[in-house]
């Protein structure tokens, strides 16, 4: 199953909340020395995804996924019925058509239910409205299954990573939306091909105070679209140009109801992908805390850091003949993610294509000087020696940056190396 990153941190905070229940957990369930992963947040999600899989949790997320998407499907079906019965039942009334009533039905619990949104729903820690009632709904089935402790974890982790808010935003807005969008085109499509009059009917009001309510209305459509607000006649039985009124109508209800709930939608997805893309695990938390010391420990109780040591001859350091400018870059995993330098800074790199448009970069613009950050807790297996290697080639001088971090466990194997290939190095 391929996970998501939402859904490898979601795996990594369930297996936390899993681990403080229990902490007799921590190792027994899974041998640490099995974990590849470089830095400890990779090592923590690829255990939680490991334990996951032995468990057979990824069904249960599985299902819940499954879930999701058919409430999301019923909602957004229910959503188009309210927009196309709200126009619907507008346009049934006998005729003509009261223009301030069809306004006050298309638009008022629209705009209405957004200010409560910003008002009260943003100050709220849980899940509320629409959001409110999918959660619900996937709370309560899950428990009928047993399955209520993954709904808990992810609950936490959109908390602490501050992705609850724009989730419910986009709920929110997205089901507002639909309800906006269904009820503009139903509307159009009944006065496309229906023939209706229209009326500024009123009871109690004048026909200066109408003509106020309706410029009041029409000044945001006639900026945007240059709307014309359809005559208005002093006697109230009256009638308007009907294309004229169709018209208007339409654009008041673009204009309050889908380009609002559209903008307000399209910020929460955007909010929701940069917090996304910015998750990070707090390795001080509980949970978290004793299972990356454990791994260190795990790792530095090992005697064979690389299976090809006794090879002298199988990695070499050559350098560049000439290289303009001085760099600095990050392998792997960044222990202090607030340095900062004087060099130019080409950031992480992480990934095999990380790494590999890395060189390609550097090797087409060799530099003078190249420095390479390495956290100290990260073993100096020969894939890293290799990489160091190769980076040596675009440039005159290479300087590894020993970052001791929170841990420095493998300072003394990364110098022992280092020195070895003649490279020079600084322990920060």
């Amino acid at each position: 199953m391929d996970l998501s990153r939402f859904e490898q941190f979601w795996l990594a905070e369930h297996q936390r909340l899993r681990d403080v229940r229990d902490p007799s957990l921590q190792q027994q369930q899974f041998k640490l020395n099995e974990i590849r992963a470089h830095g400890p947040q990779n090592q923590l999600i690829e255990r939680a995804v490991c334990l996951s899989e032995r468990q057979g949790l990824l069904n249960q997320l599985s299902h819940w996924q499954h879930l999701r998407r058919l409430l999301t499907l019923v909602l957004g079906v229910l959503a188009v019925v309210i927009g196309m019965g709200v126009s619907q039942t507008i346009l049934s009334q006998p005729q003509p058509l009261s223009l301030l009533f069809a306004i006050n039905i298309l638009l008022l619990p629209n705009l209405l239910m957004l200010l409560f949104w910003l008002a009260f729903t943003l100050r709220k820690p849980r899940p509320s409205g629409i959001t409110g009632v999918a959660y619900s709904l996937l709370t309560l089935l899950q428990r009928k299954r047993g399955e209520s402790a993954l709904e808990q974890s992810w609950l936490a982790h959109v908390q602490q990573q501050r992705l609850l808010q724009p989730l419910m935003a986009v709920a929110t807005h997205g089901f507002w939306l639909l309800i906006a969008i269904s009820s503009w085109l139903t509307l159009i499509l009944y006065l496309s091909f229906n023939d209706y009059t229209f009326q500024w009917a009123t009871t109690i009001l004048n026909a200066e105070q109408v003509a106020t309510i309706a410029h009041a209305i029409n000044g945001l459509p006639h900026f945007l679209f240059s709307a014309q607000v359809p005559t208005i006649a002093d006697s109230a039985t009256n009638t308007t140009i009907a294309a004229q009124a169709g018209r208007w109508l339409a654009l008041c209800l673009m204009t309050y109801g889908v380009l609002p709930r559209a903008l307000a939608a399209l910020l929460a997805v955007g909010l929701f992908y940069r917090r996304a893309h910015a998750m990070e695990l707090d390795l001080q938390a509980e949970g978290y805390h004793a299972v990356v010391n454990a791994l260190g420990e795990s790792r530095q109780q090992t005697n064979t850091v690389d299976a090809d040591t006794d090879s002298d001859t199988a990695i070499h350091f050559h350098y560049a003949d000439h290289g303009h400018g001085s760099y600095l870059l990050t392998l792997d995993y960044e222990a202090e993610p607030e340095y900062t330098t004087s060099a130019e800074q080409l950031g992480l790199v992480a990934t095999y294509a990380d790494k590999q448009h890395m060189l390609q970069r550097l090797s087409a613009n060799p530099s003078a000087q190249l420095q390479v950050r390495v956290a100290a807790q990260l073993t100096p297996d020969r894939s890293s020696i290799q990489y160091l290697a190769a980076l040596a080639q675009t440039t005159q001088q290479l300087t590894v940056v020993l970052v001791r971090g929170s841990q420095a466990t493998y300072l003394a194997q990364w110098q022992q190396q280092l020195d070895r290939y003649g490279v020079a190095y600084v322990v920060a």
